[in-house]
């Protein structure tokens, strides 16, 4: 099942199946670490559809909830 990185809970994983951002967005999000098969977890929520914080390659990276939607992922 392949669902919008936004809806992954706190505290867990996933891995990253693709990004469905525009061609400049997805390449800044595939500089940051966001390509297929990459684990990733969501670290911290912040208020509803703000930002949120993801652990990817050790690095912790904010995320606005918008672009969230654009990323899709396979829970772990």
């Amino acid at each position: 099942m392949v669902i919008p990185l936004s809806k992954i809970e706190t505290g867990r994983k996933a891995r990253v199946v693709w990004v469905a951002s525009e061609p400049a967005v997805a390449a800044r999000f595939h500089d940051l670490g966001f390509v297929p098969d990459e684990e990733v977890c969501c670290v911290l929520e912040g208020r509803k559809n703000g930002m949120r914080a993801y652990l990817i390659r050790g690095a912790v990276i904010a995320v606005r909830c918008c672009n969230a939607r654009e990323i899709f992922v396979r829970p772990c």
